[in-house]
């Protein structure tokens, strides 16, 4: 681990989080996800149901969502989860904001 506060890729993509002392964080990521027209219904249900997502706009196939996240960590397992849905032909982070104030995540509840 590195000595300053900030999490590397690396750390975030291997797991290496547990010494890392806990910040109080809110993201909030935009997605476009690509899916197919004949199993959108499908993958709409399944994104309603995921923690912390929301369904903005839907066309032709692509649906402009938003993820609310408490870590860069779980923007990356609730994307891979999204990429893994039934239908879903690919899903990519357009817009990430990030807050370290524990009173913005409060204000997410």
């Amino acid at each position: 681990m590195h000595s300053t506060d900030h999490l590397s890729r690396r750390e975030i993509l291997t797991g290496r989080l547990a010494d890392h002392p806990a910040i109080a964080e809110a993201h909030v990521s935009g997605l476009v996800v690509h899916v197919r027209p004949e199993r959108a219904a499908g993958a709409r249900a399944a994104l309603e149901c995921m923690p912390g997502v929301e369904i903005h706009a839907e066309a032709a196939g692509k649906l402009i969502v938003t993820l609310e996240t408490d870590s860069d960590a779980e923007i990356v397992t609730s994307l891979n989860a999204i990429s893994l849905l039934d239908g879903v032909m690919s899903a990519a982070l357009v817009f990430h904001h990030f807050e370290a104030d524990a009173g913005f995540a409060a204000r997410r509840e």
